[in-house]
């Protein structure tokens, strides 16, 4: 069980109403299934979820002749948009592919619950009603099934399939800012084949081609309680034991006891929890920090699908999902692992690495086929085989969106050193976009640097045509100028010193960054950060890959993160969502200011987020926080948040760490166990009424660390033993928080 002292137990989600919708239940997951629970008068919902649950029908468009690089450069620069919009564009606004969902439990009572409640800390969920019946709802940390309890009133139970045969009873038409396209039943999939049985109840729905799914739902009664077992299942509808299986495995399930498996997922949350420790004074902030990170350990895992923008908790309103539940690799997925090296959680982590890893030789198949050129891209819009779906072509077909998946191999090797990753999985990786990288720019502007025939910063300009720009955008120059020097740094510590050569020498030949007369980044040349837009695409320099560090690295490095934070931090953020918050909040650490930080996060805390911790995008209450007042459920906005305060409590590069960088003047007691540091080190420590009162050290790997605190110069190396677990001196302590101040 859980240290009893441990933060997280301060912040259950905790309702004395229903919730009203799938996006705002009590989620539980383990990266395979999900459920969201909440409900309406006497009816408890769960709203069942299963993560590989896809529609994969092709897209003819992206198998014709026109769907070529050079055809689609040279349609643009002819005004031939529509012809563009038709090709690249309108697949995305067909029902499928797309994201399914599995249907849902409705669980009838006597009465309504008047206490709804999830443990963080354990992965427990729980639902009062008036007369002391209690149901108890989890999913265990494997497998493919969740299970329910009832103590006292037995419910009537329910299991609902989804609307794939047309539009259920009483589904409200679509009101508002609507993100879901299309309905269900526009798949134009036939109804399931259901089967009902004693204390049991199933269906077999056949999806696109030979896809089918399962779901089950098994109980019994043994005196005051009922017990339920729901199972969710994918496969063949050739497969014709498939249904009857899956009910084989419910009713065994069902012998399990549930307190048993109830005691095992709480260990499983314990030992997340022991990693990446995190105490802070103000709480809603420190709700911000559990809140993502909980969602994080719910649906990333190895050996899963990675998480796509819904995570586990697929959108359940009749419809097919908000952007139809996708992988999109311009910010969401990558947002969505930022804070899995800080927070040292470099096994759930592994599950997008796994995945990106899986899927290459389907990538550069695509990347030959469309760009015409070897190495590896990625399309931006994907499915689960991360096959193009198209979308806004300037994003979707962006040069550099492998370039920006690259650095979490990066990542992972930094954090981690390990150095058989390091050899197998990321320069390989990133040596094949750099091949791709390399053939894509081979044409050269006027001034003899690389170029390439399109460049487009997501989102600016929408999907109008002045969106793609003839020259470079710091987002696609800023990712292709991190890649090569991160190839070439890997290169080098494999004793390949021709192939570092080679990747410095391309990397040469790119332009520097184009940057306004206040030395900040802009969009493109000529073009400023427009302050109303909600995607800092421009910035990725200064987070995440820490190429112009604000508190490290050069003069000028430091001053291009400054005048890039100055223009975000007095923008007038009107079209800003939820993860534009979370976003802005980590640029403001990077250069130091956690004044600013702290304020993005306590506006996301209030205005952009459910109160069950589901990132809402827009300003969904309406408190005047944006002009975006709606309510859509992606899960990237919450990882982001995470990670914006571990960038506050910490930041690393190679051979340095920094402890404390962004505190805001409220926050003189703080503290955190176990965030991982670049370099394989792992850093807990305390301030107390603003004094540094101590650090630990715990190395994975031997190496000459630097260390710094606040935005005070360095003031301390020491040469670190792997396994030798270092506590820092009142003496050493003492000497960095006497450093002189970092000039400005």
């Amino acid at each position: 069980m859980l240290d009893p002292t441990h933060p997280v137990w301060r912040h259950p989600i905790e309702f004395d109403e229903a919730p009203v919708s799938s996006d705002q239940g009590l989620p539980i997951g383990n990266g395979l299934v999900g459920a969201s629970i909440w409900g309406k008068g006497v009816c408890v919902y769960l709203s069942l979820d299963r993560s590989d649950l896809w529609d994969l029908r092709p897209i003819p468009e992206y198998e014709g002749q026109d769907y070529r690089w050079d055809y689609v450069a040279a349609a643009h620069h002819a005004g031939e948009h529509d012809k563009l919009k038709t090709l690249l564009e309108a697949p995305y606004d067909r029902a499928g592919p797309t994201r399914l969902s599995a249907g849902r439990l409705e669980l009838t009572f006597e009465s309504p619950p008047v206490r709804w409640r999830l443990e963080r800390a354990t992965g427990l969920a729980r639902i009062d009603f008036p007369n002391g019946t209690v149901l108890q709802a989890l999913i265990p940390a494997n497998g493919s099934l969740g299970r329910l309890k009832v103590t006292g009133q037995a419910p009537v139970a329910r299991l609902i399939t989804p609307p794939f045969g047309g539009p259920p009873e009483g589904l409200p038409p679509p009101s508002g800012f609507n993100l879901s396209q299309h309905n269900a039943w526009d798949l134009g999939y036939p109804p399931p084949q259901t089967v009902s049985e004693d204390r049991l109840e199933g269906f077999l729905q056949q999806g696109f081609g030979d896809f089918a799914f399962t779901a089950v739902l098994a109980t019994e009664s043994t005196g005051e309680t009922w017990n339920g077992v729901w199972c969710i299942d994918a496969g063949t509808s050739s497969d014709v034991d498939f249904l009857r299986n899956k009910i084989a495995t419910a009713r065994s399930a069902l012998a399990h006891d549930f307190d048993n498996d109830a005691f095992a997922l709480a260990d499983w949350w314990a030992d997340y929890w022991s990693r990446g420790r995190v105490c802070l004074p103000e709480a809603p902030v420190e709700r911000t920090y559990y809140a993502g990170m909980s969602q994080f350990g719910a649906a990333a895992r190895r050996d899963r699908p990675p998480v796509s923008l819904q995570g586990v908790w697929t959108s359940d309103s009749g419809r097919l999902p908000p952007w139809k539940g996708d992988y999109h690799h311009d910010l969401n997925t990558q947002m969505t692992y930022w804070p899995a090296y800080a927070g040292d959680q470099l096994e759930g982590g592994l599950g997008f690495l796994d995945w990106l890893w899986e899927t290459r030789e389907a990538c550069q198949a695509w990347t030959l086929r469309f760009f015409g050129v070897d190495g590896l891209n990625v399309p931006m819009t994907a499915d689960i085989a991360n096959r193009q779906i198209g979308g806004w072509r300037q994003y979707t077909h962006s040069v550099s969106t492998s370039a920006w998946l690259a650095h979490h191999f990066c990542q992972h090797w930094r954090y981690s050193q390990d150095r058989q990753f390091l050899a197998d999985r990321a320069y390989p990786y990133l040596n094949a976009v750099c091949r791709f990288v390399e053939a894509i720019s081979e044409k050269r502007d006027a001034k003899g640097f690389r170029s390439v025939a399109l460049s487009s910063s997501p989102e600016v300009g929408d999907n109008q045509p002045q969106a793609w720009f003839s020259s470079w955008t710091n987002y696609d120059l800023t990712l292709f100028r991190w890649v090569l020097g991160a190839t070439a740094e890997m290169a080098q510590d494999l004793s390949l010193p021709a192939e570092a050569d080679h990747w410095r020498r391309v990397l040469s030949e790119l332009p520097e960054a184009r940057l306004s007369d206040s030395r900040a980044l802009l969009v493109a040349p000529g073009l400023a950060y427009p302050g109303h837009h909600r995607h800092f695409s421009h910035a990725v320099g200064v987070h995440p890959l820490g190429l112009y560090g604000g508190l490290e690295g050069s003069a000028e490095d430091q001053t291009i993160a400054l005048g890039t934070f100055q223009d975000i931090n007095s923008a007038s953020g009107d079209f800003w969502m939820g993860y534009s918050h979370a976003w802005a909040a980590a640029i403001a650490a990077r250069v130091g200011d956690g004044e600013a930080a702290r304020r993005r996060l306590l506006d996301y805390a209030e205005a952009f987020v459910f109160p069950n911790g589901f990132h809402a995008n827009g300003d969904w209450q309406g408190l005047g926080r944006g002009k975006a007042p709606f309510g859509a459920f992606s899960i990237e906005g919450a990882m982001g948040a995470s990670d914006a305060i571990q960038t506050m409590l910490l930041q690393s590069t190679s051979g340095r760490i920094r402890l404390f960088p962004a505190l805001p003047d409220a926050w003189s007691d703080a503290s955190f166990d176990g965030l991982r540091a670049d370099g394989a080190v792992l850093v807990s420590a305390a301030i107390e009424a603003g004094r540094l009162t101590r650090v630990t050290l715990a190395p994975q790997a031997s190496g000459r660390i630097s260390f710094a605190f606040g935005t005070r110069e360095t003031a301390l190396e020491l040469e670190l033993v792997k396994g030798t677990i270092v506590d820092l001196s009142a003496t050493e302590l003492a000497r960095l928080e006497a450093a002189p101040p970092r000039p400005n």
